[in-house]
C-alpha cells in the first residue's frame, strides 16, 4: 500500500507533519511568535517552517525541542514555574504541573539530551510519499490512534513499544522521539497531551510521533496487516462515517 492509499484508508489527509534536523546555514529561518504548535495547521496545509535557536519567542522551545540541553530560563526559575509559582510580581504564574520547583527540575534534567545530531536548527513540513524524515507526527482521532498503535507493534514482540510522557509538547513531539532514532527498540511517542499546548490542538485530536524510519517500515507492511482482518471493518466504518459514500481504498 503506497503512502496515499495508506492515508485513505485512515483518512488522515491533511494530518501528518515531517520534523527533520537541519543546518540553519541551509535555509532562511522562519520567525515565530507564541507557541509552535500554533503554526502546525499552516504547516499541515502545505506551509515548510524551519526554526533555529531563537526563532521562536516561547521561552520554553528551544530547551523542549532539543536545539538546547540547558533548562529553560525562566524568571523565578524554571521549577518554580512549572510549580506552585512565585509571589513575586515580575514572575510568570506557576502552572502547577508538578508538586514542587525539585520534581520539575527533576523531570527536565530527565529528558534525553544531545538528539540534535550535530545540527542546529528543526525543519517542519509536511509529510510526502517517500520523504526522509527524522520524527513523522501524525494527529488523529481515538480510532485512528488505536490503528496507528497496533500498526507500530506489528513486528514487535513486547508490549511497551508506546510512550506516554508529562513532558512539554515540543519534547513529546521532537526531542523525545529524535532519542528513538537508530534505536533497535526505538519507540512511538504519544504526544499533544501538554496542557499548555493542548488548546492549539482540536478537541477530537490526539498525536503521535513515529521515527521516520518506523513510518516507513508501518506503510511497508499494511499488505498484510489487520487492515485485511474482520476484526478492523468496525472501526474502519467509524473512521469514514463523515464520508459513507467515498471509497478511500480498495478495503474501505
Amino acid at each position: 500500500m503506497s503512502y496515499s492509499e495508506f492515508i485513505k484508508e485512515l483518512k488522515l489527509e491533511d494530518c501528518v507533519i515531517a520534523s527533520t534536523r537541519v543546518d540553519s546555514a541551509d535555509y532562511k529561518c522562519d520567525d515565530l511568535f507564541g507557541c509552535v504548535y500554533k503554526v502546525f495547521p499552516q504547516v499541515l496545509r502545505g506551509r515548510t517552517v524551519v526554526l533555529k535557536k531563537g526563532s521562536c519567542s516561547c521561552g520554553g522551545f528551544n530547551n523542549n525541542s532539543g536545539l538546547v540541553d540547558d533548562r529553560p530560563s525562566i524568571p523565578g526559575g524554571f521549577g518554580v514555574f512549572l510549580s506552585h509559582g512565585s509571589d513575586q510580581m515580575w514572575t510568570p504564574k506557576g502552572e502547577k504541573f508538578k508538586c514542587c520547583p525539585e520534581t520539575a527540575e527533576a523531570m527536565f534534567d530527565s529528558l534525553p539530551k544531545n538528539v540534535m545530531d550535530g545540527h542546529d536548527a528543526i525543519k517542519f513540513e509536511p509529510y510526502r510519499e517517500g520523504m526522509k524524515a527524522d520524527v513523522v507526527t501524525v494527529f488523529c482521532t481515538i480510532d485512528q490512534l488505536s490503528a496507528l498503535f497496533n500498526l507500530h507493534g506489528y513486528n514487535r514482540g513486547y508490549y511497551d513499544h508506546i510512550a506516554a510522557t508529562t513532558a512539554s509538547g515540543c519534547a513529546s513531539m521532537l526531542r523525545v522521539p529524535f532519542s528513538e532514532i537508530g534505536k533497535a527498540n526505538s519507540r512511538a511517542i504519544i504526544t499533544a497531551t501538554d496542557l499548555a499546548q493542548r488548546k492549539f490542538v482540536p478537541e477530537d485530536k490526539m498525536a503521535i510521533s513515529f521515527t521516520g524510519e518506523d513510518f516507513e517500515y508501518m506503510m511497508s507492511i499494511t499488505h498484510e496487516c489487520f487492515f485485511h482482518a474482520e476484526v478492523f471493518k468496525k472501526i474502519r466504518e467509524r473512521i469514514h462515517k463523515s464520508a459513507p459514500e467515498t471509497r478511500y481504498t480498495g478495503l474501505a
